[in-house]
């Protein structure tokens, strides 16, 4: 599940819960379509907590990063776990999840 925080300054922080498989993949794409319809202009993704992850999941987030890119965001990682890494690796999305090498 994702959680949504007001981190300290004007970005809005998305926490991806542990579990990003098909059956969270739409909570963390309702997180980050909502972060879209926010003021703030900076949207910090946290996944670091992240510990599985399926190929929806991944769709959501790049969904969802898309979405808030059409919005005028600015997406950036404030972590991500190695799990994740490691399945967007797998599946080619590194490069369009813009994750951090």
């Amino acid at each position: 599940m994702a959680k949504t925080a007001r981190p300290s300054g004007k970005a809005r922080a998305i926490k991806l819960g542990s579990d990003l498989r098909i059956g969270g993949a739409a909570a963390a794409f309702d997180a980050l379509r909502a972060a879209a319809k926010k003021p703030e202009k900076l949207v910090a993704v946290d996944a670091s907590e992240v510990e599985k992850v399926d190929a929806a999941g991944l769709q959501a987030v790049l969904v969802g990063r898309r979405a808030l890119a059409e919005a005028g965001k600015t997406v950036t990682w404030s972590g991500a776990s190695a799990q994740l890494t490691a399945a967007a690796a797998l599946l080619g999305l590194t490069e369009s999840l813009e994750l951090p090498q």
